[in-house]
């Protein structure tokens, strides 16, 4: 998780432009089709998805590590990079396929490429995708899933293990978020979007895409802007299920420092709150087709804050369960094995009652801020083609 994700909160107090409802591409994507790929699983019954983005094919099958995602009945989803593609990868496949745990194939991009699907790095990722598919056919292996990672070229440095210490503070403001705006490069990428759907269903593989939590304002506002910012039309392809990266520990940091700035303190009562907004428009949109991805347990790409109790997980998930979301990812298996009690994470999220939250008049200020701040971005995406 990158730190493109701090986008579109640096201004407040902004009014919605009336001239953006006369303009646009509303969202092409409708409602799933009913005869979409379900990983073999009922879409009705709770899933858990466990990313493993840093962790090497020996961790992976190390017998700890799969008595975990067994015992707690976990889809891990382990990172695939080009340089990835070799026996030591069937090995794991076909292991966890022996033991009854379900594999998501995550292919990201080598770091020169940025790692994510995106509008710039379109072809680089349908070529990875077949590289993938002829390794798989070689390696007679199974490519039964697959999560389309959807962000901003991340172009910082580091290895596969980790990104490079972070140099310093970045500094997101609202000229630098109206400049990432590109109707034109968007548009042209909605048909490589849709090869890369194309492609999984070719293979059988379910896709399951990425979307960031503040594109469910283009849900409101039936305008693509928070995706055009963030990668690409994440949610204008009919992908199988879609999973919105919505991290409590960071969203909490990061508001938490913005907000200071204007004199409004936030807690995590707030976060909550937000996140019951943002679910709820998730869930009345695509049912049981969304999950939502929690975390942190380790800081990633984005050099996020983490959660160090479980229990903050939970009442994440109590939330969001309480808006309509059934269905988890959680952000990342690493910091789960290498806890003291992994189980704990597992069941915080699986265990956790829906909750209602608490009542927060800052998370709806900044809820109908980001959509106001939506309006201006379409305005500008619109006048500047």
């Amino acid at each position: 998780m990158n730190n493109a994700r701090k986008i579109a909160l640096s201004s407040f107090g902004l009014m919605a432009l009336s001239l953006a409802l006369f303009f646009g591409w509303p969202l092409l994507a409708g409602e799933f089709k009913p005869d979409f790929l379900s990983l073999g699983v009922d879409p009705n019954e709770p899933q858990i998805l466990v990313t493993a983005e840093y962790m090497t094919f020996e961790e992976l099958l190390d017998p700890r590590t799969m008595d975990i995602a067994k015992r707690n009945n976990i889809m891990v989803a382990p990172n695939i990079r080009a340089n990835y593609l070799g026996d030591e990868l069937a090995d794991v496949f076909k292991a966890y396929d022996k033991a009854g745990i379900k594999i998501v194939a995550w292919p990201l991009l080598p770091r020169e490429h940025c790692l994510y699907l995106n509008d710039e790095y379109a072809d680089e990722y349908l070529e990875h995708l077949d590289n993938m598919y002829a390794w798989a056919d070689s390696h007679d292996v199974r490519i039964e899933a697959l999560i389309v990672d959807i962000e901003p070229p991340n172009c910082q440095t580091g290895s596969d293990r980790a990104p490079d210490e972070k140099a310093g503070e970045e500094s997101v403001g609202l000229g630098t978020i109206l400049g990432m705006l590109d109707k034109k490069s968007f548009d042209a990428s909605i048909p490589k979007f849709q090869a890369v759907l194309d492609k999984l269903h070719e293979h059988d593989t379910v896709a399951i895409s990425t979307a960031m939590d503040y594109a469910a304002a283009d849900i409101k506002i039936k305008r693509p802007v928070f995706q055009d910012i963030s990668g690409g039309p994440s949610l204008m392809i009919d992908w199988d299920y879609v999973t919105f990266m919505h991290f409590g520990s960071q969203n909490t940091a990061f508001l938490q420092d913005l907000l200071k700035g204007i004199g409004m303190k936030w807690t995590i009562k707030d976060t909550r709150y937000l996140s019951y907004l943002i679910c709820r428009v998730v869930a009345n949109k695509y049912g049981n087709r969304a999950a939502m991805s929690l975390g942190q347990t380790i800081p990633g790409e984005g050099h996020g804050a983490v959660w160090t109790d479980p229990a903050d997980l939970g009442k994440d998930a109590a939330v969001c369960k309480y808006a309509g979301v059934m269905h988890f990812g959680i952000y990342d298996f690493q910091g789960i094995v290498e806890s003291d009690d992994p189980d704990a994470w597992i069941r915080a999220v699986r265990e956790a009652e829906p909750m209602k939250p608490e009542y927060s008049a800052k998370a709806v200020f900044v809820w109908n801020t980001v959509q106001s701040l939506s309006w201006m971005g379409q305005a500008k995406r619109v006048t500047s083609r």
